[in-house]
């Protein structure tokens, strides 16, 4: 076995057995994540660009002006750093689904699509390649898009976009890597089932945009009518 995968399990249970402690400051609380913990996390509010949802003043920031991406808009809740960041790398790799459950209530407070409620046909997590789910147990982006869903009572469909190959993390790679590494990485199956459909897309983290961008692109040439993004965090 991996030396990775018995890590994460030990790490598992050992969270398991003990009293329940919060995962970014390990005070004893009754839930994983601490309501001090979650009163530090930056939520990202208007105005911020209408394209990509980054924090500025402009209508569309300078990425934006100069780049064309295939997801209609992407919003994110809060900022990818600190406490947040140390509660998506305890949901990630220390393999702690239970993580999940504070984070999606962070994402479903701060949901800014509600307009278009009615319109959003499917909601979509990101896909990770099946080796990531035999080593990590889950795909963290489907937890909080089920989280979501059930908030929305809108349609999952978690098997229709998949990772047609295996890429090397996104956060490994410098920013000029980041932008081509996953082109060509998603597909789409049953995509009757897409067609002249509207996505909502989730994932965990924003950084460039890449991923999203590669994702909505498969979705949008498979048939969907239009994609929209909503991450959890997003760096800045």
């Amino acid at each position: 076995m991996p030396i990775r995968i018995l890590r994460n399990i030990c790490l598992g249970a050992a969270d398991l057995t003990y009293p329940i402690h919060c995962v970014v400051c390990r005070r004893s609380w009754h839930s994983v994540v601490c309501a001090q913990c979650l009163d530090k996390i930056t939520h990202i509010v208007p105005p911020v660009c209408a394209r990509c949802g980054l924090p500025t003043d402009r209508h569309i920031c300078g990425t934006c002006r100069t780049r064309k991406f295939h997801f209609e808009k992407a919003r994110s809740s809060a900022v990818f750093e600190g406490a947040l960041r140390e509660a998506i790398h305890a949901l990630k790799y220390r393999n702690l689904k239970a993580v999940a459950d504070p984070l999606i209530e962070v994402m479903n407070k701060a949901y800014p699509f509600y307009n278009y409620r009615n319109s959003i046909d499917m909601i979509i997590p990101i896909p990770v390649h099946w080796s990531r789910i035999v080593e990590r147990g889950f795909n963290q982006s489907e937890l909080l898009a089920r989280g979501i869903a059930r908030h929305l009572s809108i349609r999952l469909e978690t098997a229709m976009l998949y990772k047609a190959f295996k890429t090397p993390h996104q956060a490994d790679l410098p920013f000029e890597q980041r932008l081509t590494n996953v082109a060509g990485s998603f597909a789409v199956r049953n995509a009757h089932k897409l067609q002249g459909k509207r996505a909502l897309l989730i994932d965990d983290v924003m950084t460039t945009g890449a991923t999203l961008d590669e994702a909505a692109r498969a979705l949008l040439e498979a048939g969907a009518s239009s994609v929209v993004a909503y991450t959890l965090s997003r760096s800045l």
